[in-house]
C-alpha cells in the first residue's frame, strides 16, 4: 500500500536566511510550492501604492509586472498575468527577496507578503 503524504499548509510565507541564501532556482521552487501547498494564496503589499525600489527603469513589462504585484489579490492571477507579460514567479521571488540581485542594496527587504487563505 502506498504510504499517504500530508500536504501542510502555512498560513504565511517566511522569507528567512535560507530563503535569501538560496538560488533564484531554489527561491522560485519555494514560491511555487507555496503556491501548489495553497491554491488560494494570496498576495498582500506591505505598503499600499508602493512601487518596487529595486527597479532601474519605471516603465516597460517588468515594471508592469511588478505593479500588479504591488496590487495585491488572488496569486494564481497575477502569476497568469506575469505569465503573459513575460515574466514568472521569479518576479514574486524578487518581491519577497527585495531584488533580483543580491548585490541590490534593497535585498533582504521584502515588500510583500504571501498568504494562505
Amino acid at each position: 500500500m502506498a504510504k499517504k503524504t500530508k500536504t501542510v499548509t502555512n498560513s504565511t510565507f517566511e522569507v528567512n536566511e535560507d530563503f535569501l541564501g538560496d538560488t533564484e532556482g531554489g527561491q522560485d521552487k519555494a514560491v511555487r510550492a507555496f503556491f501548489a501547498a495553497n491554491p488560494k494564496a494570496r498576495i498582500e503589499p506591505k505598503e499600499v501604492g508602493q512601487t518596487a525600489p529595486f527597479l532601474r527603469r519605471q516603465n516597460g513589462k517588468r515594471f508592469s509586472i511588478s505593479e500588479r504585484i504591488n496590487q495585491g489579490g488572488d496569486a494564481r492571477e497575477i502569476i497568469a498575468f506575469a505569465r503573459e507579460n513575460g515574466g514568472s514567479e521569479r518576479d514574486v521571488s524578487a518581491h519577497l527577496a527585495g531584488g533580483f540581485s543580491r548585490t541590490s542594496k534593497f535585498y533582504g527587504q521584502s515588500i510583500i507578503t504571501l498568504h494562505a487563505v
